[in-house]
């Protein structure tokens, strides 16, 4: 016989899915809101004063800079370390604290490439391939957060842009991106096979499942659009709007049956799904201005639309589980699985100057806070998000028609606990049937700390 019941297989996706969100964030979460060597050196406040490639990410009216001097070609390339520690001290179900683990994921250098090229008087096209500045996670599958996460170490995303800005007069710019993210995600989390109470505690290692999806996904469009505006010989306004990020393609689903005896002749058939995910938009302000000489200081607002991330959704694709005793066949559905994320605010200080006009060095300086996306109900190792509090310095050299900057960048999260009557992240339970009450096994609780470190270098020229 065949029932429409969520399996092993649905819940494999969706727990896998789950995993996916947070690395892939504008911010919040897992990911910084500041990309990029000279504008992370000023704390991510780089939309009022945007003035190289490096505005592709922040605002892409400061592409027009390149149309106001001599250079027909402009280019940067950077790279960033970005490395995250993370310790997690779980609670379980039966109220037991279980041992501190920390993530194993080294870190990773996150780089930019780009180049500009002038279009006239005007003008400015430019095209760039970067990355966000993503933390990885990686945790070992038998511990305490593998109901969470295993391993996300091996993902990777790109993102390509095209970019245009132009002068309108000698006082206002405006510029947008055309925008593609490309995805190649790897992640393993653990599902639990347990059907009942009466069977298995919530918990069994016997009912472990271990689960692996693949998804590749070539073409996600997105885009931002800004403006910039001299208001005084001194003073520069901007704001910039960045879309949101539809993400959806196919995933491959790796599993096996738990080791139970329960699973005896059961197999799993099929392995296709399709996975799909809003990221959401941001909104970014700045003011920029030049107290004195060779000095510019700027402080800068993003807003983070993270409300519009409340859900993940799963379309299995001819995917169930055959032959097991006294069940017959699972037949898979759609699902989603909820996030309920909240919107959150970054605002930063970023100061860029030269101390002495006979020495072409140049130093950088920026501060910003952050507000964690991550409710406490879903605050779980998928995200280690928080309220981040981020101080960076630079240097910065120039010597004809280069420049090099160099950055180094601390962030600290605040630590977070989540109590048994807060955490509302589930534990995954496939082979229950949806019409009975499900058991109300949370695996969340506990103590999240985590922090940053950040360590760039990076070369822009002008030809």
């Amino acid at each position: 016989m065949t029932r429409s019941r969520p399996c092993l297989w649905a819940a494999s996706a969706l727990a896998a899915t789950a995993t996916l969100t947070p690395t892939l964030a504008d911010a919040g979460g897992m990911v910084l809101h500041s990309r990029g060597v000279r504008p992370t050196a000023r704390g991510g406040a780089f939309v009022a004063g945007a003035d190289d490639l490096g505005a592709m990410w922040f605002n892409p009216a400061g592409l027009g800079h390149a149309a106001a001097g001599d250079s027909k070609t402009t280019i940067l390339l950077d790279a960033t370390y970005v490395g995250q520690s993370a310790e997690y001290t779980r609670v379980d179900s039966g109220m037991n604290p279980q041992e501190t683990v920390s993530n194993e994921a080294p870190g990773l250098p996150v780089p930019s490439i780009a180049a500009g090229f002038d279009l006239g008087e005007q003008g400015v096209l430019a095209f760039g391939i970067y990355a966000p500045y993503a933390g990885l996670m990686k945790f070992q599958p038998d511990g305490p957060a593998r109901y969470s996460l295993v391993d996300l170490s091996k993902s990777l995303i790109v993102t390509a842009a095209v970019g245009v800005s132009w002068n309108l007069g000698d006082r206002i710019r405006i510029g947008a991106t055309f925008q593609n993210w490309m995805t190649s995600l790897v992640q393993q989390v653990v599902v639990s096979g347990c059907p009942g109470q009466t069977l298995c505690a919530p918990e069994d290692p016997e009912m472990d499942v271990l689960v692996e999806i693949t998804q590749r996904d070539l073409f996600n469009p997105s885009g931002s659009a800004g403006i910039q505006v001299d208001a005084h010989d001194r003073v520069t306004l901007g704001a910039a709007v960045q879309l949101p990020v539809k993400l959806s393609g196919g995933a491959k689903l790796a599993t096996r049956l738990p080791s139970s005896g329960f699973y005896d002749g059961a197999a799993v058939v099929g392995e296709d799904a399709n996975v799909s995910f809003t990221l959401p938009a941001t909104v970014r302000v700045g003011l920029e201005a030049s107290p004195a000489d060779r000095w510019k200081l700027e402080l800068a607002l993003d807003y983070e639309l993270w409300s519009m991330h409340d859900e993940m959704r799963i379309v299995p694709e001819d995917m169930r589980i055959e032959g097991q005793a006294g069940v017959g066949t699972y037949e898979l559905g759609p699902m989603s699985v909820p996030r309920n994320f909240e919107d959150s605010i970054a605002a930063s200080v970023g100061v860029e100057g030269q101390p002495s006009a006979g020495v072409p060095l140049r130093v950088l300086a920026g501060f910003t806070y952050e507000t964690a996306a991550a409710p406490d109900a879903y605050l779980s190792p998928l995200t280690f998000d928080g309220n981040k509090l981020f101080g960076a310095l630079g240097l910065g050299y120039t010597t004809g028609k280069y420049a090099f900057d160099a950055l180094v960048g601390y962030v600290k999260v605040s630590d977070r606990t989540v109590t048994p009557e807060e955490g509302r992240s589930p534990q995954l339970t496939p082979v229950r049937d949806p019409s009975a009450e499900p058991l109300a096994t949370y695996v969340n609780w506990g103590d999240y700390k985590t922090s940053w470190l950040l360590v760039g270098a990076g070369m822009r020229a002008s030809f």
